[in-house]
Formats: structure tokens, sequence, C-alpha cells
């Protein structure tokens, strides 16, 4: 391991990983590929009980150089979300991305947001879409434009490997918490959305992602039920606290969410789950929001896609 790089030019990227001994060289390859420096890798290990830590120390040991420091930290709480705020604890760098062991980061990356950077000197948060590789193809994740705060909770158009941000302005927001064991980006997201920051988009996706069946959010939603309810209540309760002009209408959003969980858990076959979920929503919000939260689970239960598109303009 090596001494951690600081400075205004210097990029910080977290990794935490659980598991990974297969997978997370393709993931610190890409790393190390970056056209840029100088460059921090801080891979958090997460209590694995395979030889991850092992694979980690061994590349490291072939790839640090003055320009690309490489440090192993330990996570003993399991959950992604602490792996992360224990890497951003030890960051020293101006600037900080997240990254997951699972994916893959493009050559130009961190040049990218580096130069987005030098464009909007002021901005907190660079920001770009990502390419997601499922078994059926190939999908771009949604463009970071138009309302940032209505398109994170529709979206999560600030998923974990979809920006970097200044150190301080991360911290400032909370950093992750590590009580929300899925959703965690989403909330976090939100969060640092609700404070207002300056948001500097690039256009083109700058990483490719690959779904794991063997992932912290499990192969569906009834496999974690409550714990994305967690998620979605601490938004609410953040953008509550908030005081914004537009504060009735993300919490609309919020409910719409919701009862897109329930349309979710409908469609695996949990009506248990889902009737609960949906009747205590439509029966706490107002009477238009009410109508609108019945067509768009009904839309989504029914297996079409989309409901926002027209949900979105009434809520």
């Amino acid at each position: 391991m090596s001494e951690l790089i600081s400075g205004r030019e210097c990029m910080t990227i977290v990794v935490p990983v659980y598991n990974r001994a297969g997978l997370i060289v393709r993931c610190l390859d890409s790393i190390f590929a970056q056209t840029y420096r100088p460059l921090n890798v801080v891979v958090v290990d997460n209590a694995s009980s395979d030889s991850t830590p092992d694979v980690v120390r061994k590349w490291a040991d072939s790839h640090i150089s003055d320009d690309f420091s490489v440090s192993l930290l330990h996570e003993g709480r399991r959950g992604a979300a602490y792996a992360r705020q224990t890497g951003l604890d030890n960051t020293v760098s101006d600037k900080v991305m997240f990254f997951d062991s699972d994916d893959y980061m493009r050559p130009e990356c961190v040049s990218a947001a580096m130069e987005a950077w030098h464009e909007a000197p002021s901005a907190d948060i660079v920001a770009w879409p990502a390419a997601i590789h499922y078994k059926s193809g190939v999908s771009v994740t949604h463009p970071i434009t138009g309302n940032l705060m209505e398109r994170h909770l529709v979206h999560a158009v600030l998923r974990t490997v979809g920006y970097a941000v200044k150190t301080d302005f991360m911290k400032k927001a909370g950093g992750w918490r590590g009580e929300f064991q899925v959703w965690d980006d989403f909330e976090t997201g939100a969060r640092l959305l609700l404070g207002n920051p300056k948001v500097k988009a690039i256009s083109r996706p700058l990483v490719d992602v690959y779904p794991q069946e063997e992932s912290i959010t499990g192969t569906s939603y009834s496999q974690k039920t409550g714990k994305w309810e967690l998620s979605l209540d601490a938004i609410e309760k953040s953008i509550k606290e908030s005081g914004r002009p537009d504060m009735e209408r993300l919490l609309n959003i919020v409910d719409y969410r919701r009862v897109i969980l329930a349309a979710s858990y409908a469609k695996e076959g949990r009506e248990d789950l889902a009737l609960p979920l949906y009747r205590d929503t439509v029966d706490s919000v107002s009477p238009r929001c009410r109508r609108i939260c019945r067509f768009s689970y009904h839309w989504t239960k029914s297996g079409l896609r989309g409901a926002f598109s027209i949900a979105g303009r009434w809520l």
C-alpha cells in the first residue's frame, strides 16, 4: 500500500468490495487505465470471506507509482454505504468519486470529469450517464438535464458510479448513511441535490455497469421488503426539512415512488406486500394525487413502463 496523494488536482476513487476475488481485478485495471493522473484508489474490504483482500494486495504491489496511490482499508460493518463512508473518511484529495467493484470505468472517465471542473470551477458535482449491460442488451441511463431533484427521485440520476463530487460538499451533505442497505445511493443523491449544488453535466456515458445476481439489492424487490421503504421515508424527511418552495411536488413524487414499489411487489406475485403499501400511500395523499397514484400503480402492475411521463404532469 502507498501514501495518499492530496491536492486540488488529485481524484480519489473509493471502491467498496465484498467477495469479488474474481471480478475486482477487472475493475481495478479499468481504473489504472485512466488517462488522468494523479489518482488515489481506496479499496474498502467489507468483511470478505474469500481471497479478495489478497487479490487486491497483489494487484496493488505491481501498480503503485508516484502518481497512482492504492490503499486497502477494512470495514467490518456489512453494507456498501458503511464501506463508502470509511473511504470518504480517509479521503485527503479535494475531489472524490465512488465506484463499484464489479463495474468498468472507461479510460477517459476521470479526465472528462476534471476537464469539466476546469470549465466550471465552481461546480460541486460533475455527473454523467452510465451504460448498463443487461443480458437482453445495453441501456443508457437518463441524461443529467432538467430539474435534477425531480429526475433523481424518478430515475436516480445520481447513482453511485454516475458522478464525482467535491469532498467537502459530500461531507457537508452527511456522506453515506450505513443504516440503508438498499437504495443508499438514491438516498445519498437526494441529500446532495437538496444541498442546491452546482452541477456540471457530461452527456456521454463514462462507465459500464454489469448487474450481478449476488448483489446487495438481491434479485427481487420482495427479498428486501421494508428496506426500500426506509430509504423513501428518509428522503421524505429530508425534503420536509429542506423547506424548498417545490416541497409539495417533491413529496408527491416520493409517494409516486411508493406506489411504483408496491406495483413491483405485485408483479413479483406478492400482493400481500403490495396492497398494504399501496393502500397506506393512497389513503395519505390528496384526492388529486390519489388518482395519479392509482393510475401509476395499475399501469406499472400490468407490466407497462414510463408511468411518470403521464403522471408527472399532474403530481
